[in-house]
């Protein structure tokens, strides 16, 4: 929600119109829910609440699964630190794969992050970095994408691409197999690299007043190289979709 916050203020500019719900010292929270698949084998897809919080007031933000200070913020520019809640997860349990299902857990972490944002005329660029911070999966993540809004009387709606790099770290511990576990489930040993995740999303926001709105998203992730090679995964094609509602004090 940050980054979207950040385009429509540009567009906001551009246009020379003003929003009630988007302010610079606004804050937000709503509830929603979620739906996404998995890329592991056989795995269930699920449904999940969506908790919404954004708070903003120019030096430290809250945006729902993250949180952190500005380093620098100003002139359409801003270099934020802080830390982000990583979902990332696998449980045996949810596979109906008798092999996956004696695979060890894998579990979400913490990633402590520094990010980049400008805005133009053009739209949003943004690029982060992120490391665990937790020991779970060791994982070192880049992020780069460029987002542009629309905006047509309530109605706003901001498509984004981008593309993630995940270490061999991070896929070898979502994605790889090690020596006991290929003995135990004769799946294969798996050692991960590196590798690319291209993305895109589309994200909206619907005022129904001054202080209530509704948003939803869909977010679209292409696994390439080794996490799509993996013994655990038989799709490439990963989506999660949300939709909820907010209110603006």
């Amino acid at each position: 929600m940050k980054k979207t916050l950040y385009a429509i203020s540009i567009l906001s500019i551009i246009t020379l119109s003003t929003i009630p719900i988007v302010s610079a010292n606004s804050t937000s929270i709503g509830l929603g829910i979620g739906w996404g698949n998995s890329p592991y084998k056989n795995y269930s897809s699920k449904f999940y609440p969506v908790p919404h919080i954004d708070y903003d007031n120019g030096l430290f933000f809250i945006d729902d699964l993250s949180a952190g200070i500005y380093a620098y913020n100003k002139n359409n520019q801003s270099l934020s630190i802080g830390a982000r809640y990583l979902s990332n997860e696998f449980k045996p349990h949810n596979s109906d794969n008798h092999q996956l299902r004696i695979l060890d857990s894998r579990h979400s972490t913490l990633l402590a992050e520094i990010e980049y944002s400008i805005d133009t005329n053009f739209g949003s660029f943004s690029s982060s970095i992120g490391v665990d911070v937790l020991n779970e999966s060791n994982s070192l993540l880049a992020n780069t994408d460029y987002s542009i809004p629309y905006m047509q009387g309530s109605l706003i709606i901001v498509p984004t691409i981008g593309i993630n790099w995940a270490n061999s770290k991070h896929n070898d511990y979502y994605y790889g197999i090690s020596h006991k576990e290929s003995s135990r489930s004769n799946l294969h040993y798996f050692n991960a690299d590196s590798s690319f995740t291209p993305y895109a999303e589309i994200g909206a926001q619907y005022l129904l007043t001054d202080n209530i709105a509704t948003f939803g998203s869909v977010h679209i992730d292409k696994l390439t190289g080794d996490a799509t090679d993996s013994p655990m995964v038989d799709n490439s094609i990963v989506t999660s979709i949300y939709m909820g509602i907010s209110y603006k004090f």
